[in-house]
């Protein structure tokens, strides 16, 4: 009867464990529990372990469920985000301490001191609860997979590639810049952001957005009149939302940047257009994503500058420097929400 009990509770803590992972739609997740809880039972069911094999199996559990409240304490407390490597290492850790104080426990000769066997079983059941907690309340960090970008001359239309690594699922934003009058049209499961127009009627941006499918590939924009055309996609995974709570214009080598909403800047990113071709050099601890230039017909420059998610101050006003002054520029400040 006990060794029938310890098998059950080692089906529950496998089960919280893929859970604690946020790991639910993961076949492999699942796979591996299965085969842990497996050889949990082989080894219940079939060996003896001497007290001090056993006190060693009890005090690992404790150990590792230690290991579990401290990264669930990061990433509830510190970090205020989820990664893909540190919540299935919260839950591969809360698991395997919840299974080796069964173990440790039901396949000894004797019970251990209850001081040993109890503690280490607590520290393992609330490393469980804590990253069942994280998976309930952290959300995941954005994760930048890619961008690509391509330029189109005295053109009707621009092809962007969608970037390398892309995964069903993610979440690709579009900028792309037109020279002079006219309006830029996305293909159909793109949904339009925002547009915003250059100073003196030098040309417009805009902003597109879609989630990746696995047919997802070329994507052609269109422009009612021929341009200069220049665009970018970027893609991201773990993103639940985006918006665009901002936009600002000007010329000159400062570019100013609307700030972002406090509340909500899990992923702040700058799509800057100007007319003149320049490098736009951002401020630390922002990070240059990508720049395009096109040389002909009308000289542009676009690029996307990306603030870590984790800034300390997502709100703050971002200043941004060109390499030599636009004659005219946008900034759109778009916000990724994370999942």
């Amino acid at each position: 009867m006990r060794k029938t009990v310890a098998i059950g509770v080692a089906v529950v803590v496998a089960v919280l464990a893929v859970v604690a992972a946020g790991a639910l739609g993961s076949a492999v997740a699942w796979a591996a529990a299965a085969v842990l809880v497996v050889v949990a039972a082989v080894v219940v069911a079939t060996v003896t372990l001497p007290p001090g094999v056993q006190n060693a199996v009890v005090a690992l559990g404790a150990v590792l469920g230690l290991v579990g409240i401290a990264i669930a304490v990061a990433e509830f407390g510190v970090r205020g985000f989820r990664t893909e490597s540190t919540a299935t290492l919260l839950g591969l850790s809360a698991g395997l301490a919840g299974l080796l104080v069964v173990v440790g426990v039901v396949s000894a000769r004797s019970l251990p001191a209850p001081a040993l066997w109890g503690g280490a079983g607590l520290l393992a059941a609330i490393a469980l609860v804590a990253g069942l907690v994280v998976t309930a309340t952290v959300p995941w960090l954005p994760l930048s997979r890619a961008v690509g970008y391509t330029t189109a001359d005295a053109a009707t239309q621009v092809t962007l590639s969608t970037p390398a690594g892309v995964e069903e699922g993610d979440t690709l934003v579009a900028q792309v810049f037109r020279s002079g009058a006219g309006q830029v049209q996305a293909p159909a499961g793109w949904t339009a952001l925002r547009t915003t127009a250059l100073p003196g009627g030098a040309g417009s941006v805009s902003l597109f957005t879609s989630t990746a499918t696995d047919a997802t590939g070329p994507v052609t924009f269109t422009s009612d009149t021929p341009a200069t055309l220049l665009g970018g996609i970027g893609a991201w995974s773990n993103i639940t939302g985006v918006t665009v709570p901002g936009e600002t214009t000007g010329s000159g080598t400062t570019v100013t940047a609307a700030p972002a909403p406090a509340d909500s800047s899990t992923q702040v990113l700058y799509f800057v257009a100007g007319t003149g071709v320049a490098d736009i050099v951002p401020p630390e601890p922002l990070s240059d994503a990508w720049t395009v230039k096109a040389d002909d017909v009308v000289k542009a420059t676009t690029a996307l500058v990306a603030r870590p998610a984790l800034s300390d101050d997502a709100a703050a006003p971002v200043s941004l420097t060109s390499s030599a002054p636009l004659n005219a520029w946008a900034v759109q400040t778009v916000v990724l929400t994370a999942r």
